[in-house]
């Protein structure tokens, strides 16, 4: 956590623990687990969202990362969860490059979502789903177009955000991550907040700071840092040589 602000300037939101996986990668969500150490990470950084737009709150937030493998659309979908608790909410997957909204939302591959929107071959309330046990609704990608950048570019998905906006208290975007598209950058220029996943222990110092600066340079609204995977018993131990405090233990 130290090393958020040391080496890439940036504000710490909060660190998500660890978890323990199944054999399919599984832990339990914020929805599954509410009083669990990550289900209250991710309130710690719902509050850090809120309390950075107190006179004007963020209406939409991206969520991006350096590379991908980082866990940004688990944060997206977990921070939308906590956020559904107080308002309504509506998550978007616009990572059309390699989606997972729809699958770690129980709902069909197929479903219709926001390439299928932007294509003109679903409407808009078709492409919405309201999952109830997370407490959101929800808009996957949809199948994975062959232009990406040009269909998050377009004046019908800036149309279509716009009516959203109306209609939802807080928009959560799942990006594709900076390093290896640009696609993060345009969705950017849409927000209110951007917030930047790092995996703890994993992710190179130089690539993320490169990825902060990009959004930065772009003039986009940088929110903070969330550090996700964070080793907490690593930490007490000395490993990282912090004193950053211990969730739940």
């Amino acid at each position: 956590p130290d090393d958020v602000q040391d080496k890439l300037g940036a504000p710490l939101l909060g660190a998500l623990p660890k978890q323990k996986t199944d054999k399919d990668g599984n832990f339990a969500q914020i929805w599954e687990k509410n009083q669990g150490a990550y289900a209250e990470a991710i309130r710690t950084v719902r509050t850090g969202v809120v309390l950075s737009g107190l006179d004007d709150p963020a209406k939409v937030i991206v969520v991006t990362s350096t590379v991908p493998g980082e866990g940004k659309s688990t944060t997206a979908l977990n921070l939308g969860s906590a956020l559904g608790q107080m308002e309504n909410t509506l998550v978007i997957g616009a990572d059309l490059r390699r989606p997972s909204l729809a699958k770690k939302c129980g709902l069909a591959p197929n479903h219709s979502g926001l390439s299928h929107f932007i294509a003109g071959s679903a409407s808009l309330e078709d492409c919405i789903e309201k999952v109830a046990d997370l407490g959101i609704y929800v808009m996957p990608a949809g199948i994975i177009p062959p232009n990406p950048l040009e269909m998050i570019s377009s004046k019908k998905f800036v149309k279509g955000l716009e009516f959203l906006k109306e209609r939802f208290d807080r928009i959560v975007i799942d990006s594709a991550p900076v390093q290896a598209v640009s696609d993060a950058l345009i969705l950017a220029s849409y927000a209110d907040s951007v917030i930047y996943v790092v995996k703890a222990d994993s992710t190179s110092a130089t690539q993320a700071q490169k990825g902060i600066a990009s959004i930065v340079a772009s003039n986009e609204p940088l929110t903070g840092v969330v550090l996700n995977q964070f080793d907490v018993k690593k930490a007490s131990k000395g490993y990282y040589g912090s004193n950053y405090y211990n969730y739940g233990e």
